[in-house]
């Protein structure tokens, strides 16, 4: 545990005025049909996935939904939950090459009309179905709760061709020997191990008499050193202004004038995806990942010859992470004045005599605060992050 990245979040949460809030009672009719549908609908379209797995899935994405959108009626929740769920499935899974393929052909399916024959891509299609139907009449809302999942499509396409190259050997399909010549080439990389020791002729052992050709995937360094790239690829990735949207619009019935919160949205935007990525860069940093957004940032403010606190006075992921907190605290500021949430909570309390606020304003500012909060708890209560010694060292 870095003090560095614990005194970041101790600043962060006490600028904002996080709240915490208990953690709210089982909710069996959330809970229920969430837990069927992960393991009898879920399960089967991810044969390759096991119980365990499943179960992970089921309380990060569960988690979320019941955690960050406290005011959101039980269709939504469910609707968030699922779309949540097999986002993490198809992220976790893009390096299957069968469903990398299927991926590929998603958009032109659909573009066509035609069924998506890969069993969970056909669940992720009849799931947006159900949230355009949520969303009826309201065409801006229901543009930014479905578009996004699209674009989240193209950022597991982008991330695996960016972050990625893909070098073809030649194997004999009986022994699985590589081609002597090819693992030089690799110069004997730990991915790969030789099954037949004796060669002959071109490399291959003489009980190699069928061979066949193997495609590997091996880390790419990645130079984004466009100052705008990291973010425009997060921004495909998160899929923020869906989550943005299930913030404005809690209920089929409600009704949210698009003046009250299309200044809101970029600011909306940025909160959804770079709390994230704060808050799971304690993880991140735990196994090694280094094609995150703190790191690829780091990377194109480097370049680009900015001065931070390393040797030398070179830019580090830590001064990338100082700068996002600066920024998240900034985005969450405006958020609360464009929403005029102090105001509505304080005529929520009774306090406020005049004021020009009225139920749709105060309705608004309820679900932000549910989410404002509830997203830094879920993340703190997710095992997926596992923040649980930060949350101890920063409260």
């Amino acid at each position: 545990m870095s003090p560095e990245y614990t005194a970041c979040i101790r600043r962060l949460l006490a600028e904002i005025g996080y709240r915490e809030e208990p953690l709210p009672s089982y909710n069996v009719n959330f809970w229920g049909p969430f837990h069927v549908w992960v393991f009898d609908t879920l399960g089967p379209s991810v044969p390759l996935w096991g119980v365990k797995q499943l179960a992970e899935v089921e309380h990060a994405a569960g988690g979320i939904s019941e955690r960050a959108y406290p005011y959101a009626e039980l269709q939504l929740k469910l609707i968030i939950a699922k779309l949540t769920a097999i986002g993490i499935v198809l992220d976790d899974s893009i390096e299957n090459e069968t469903l990398y393929t299927e991926i590929v052909q998603f958009s032109h399916r659909l573009c066509l009309g035609e069924v998506q024959p890969n069993g969970i891509l056909a669940l992720f299609r009849s799931m947006l179905n159900e949230l355009s139907d949520f969303y009826g009449n309201d065409a801006v809302l229901r543009s930014l709760a479905i578009f996004p999942w699209m674009s989240f499509l193209d950022a597991c396409l982008l991330e695996r061709e960016i972050f990625t190259v893909e070098v073809c050997f030649e194997f004999c399909a009986y022994c699985n020997a590589l081609n002597m010549n090819a693992q030089r080439e690799l110069k004997n990389s730990q991915h790969i191990r030789q099954h037949c020791l004796s060669t002959d002729g071109p490399g291959f052992s003489r009980a190699c008499t069928r061979i066949v050709r193997k495609a590997f995937s091996f880390p790419r360094v990645v130079k984004l050193t466009s100052a705008d790239s990291p973010q425009y690829l997060r921004s495909k990735s998160g899929a923020p202004e869906a989550y943005a949207a299930w913030i404005i619009k809690g209920r089929k019935e409600q009704d949210v004038p698009l003046s009250k919160y299309f200044r809101a949205l970029p600011d909306l935007k940025f909160y959804v995806n770079f709390m994230n990525d704060v808050l799971s860069f304690h993880k991140e940093e735990i196994d090694g990942e280094t094609h995150n957004f703190i790191h690829l940032r780091t990377r194109a403010l480097l370049a680009s010859g900015e001065r931070g606190g390393g040797i030398n006075g070179a830019w580090t992921p830590y001064d990338t992470l100082n700068l996002l907190c600066e920024e998240i605290i900034a985005a969450t500021r405006r958020i609360d004045k464009l929403l005029s949430l102090e105001e509505c909570e304080a005529k929520m309390r009774g306090e406020t005599v005049g004021s020009e606020v009225d139920e749709v304003d105060i309705e608004l500012a309820k679900q932000w605060r549910g989410w404002r909060d509830g997203y830094i708890s879920w993340h703190f209560e997710c095992r997926r992050y596992r923040l649980g010694p930060i949350k101890a060292a920063v409260f």
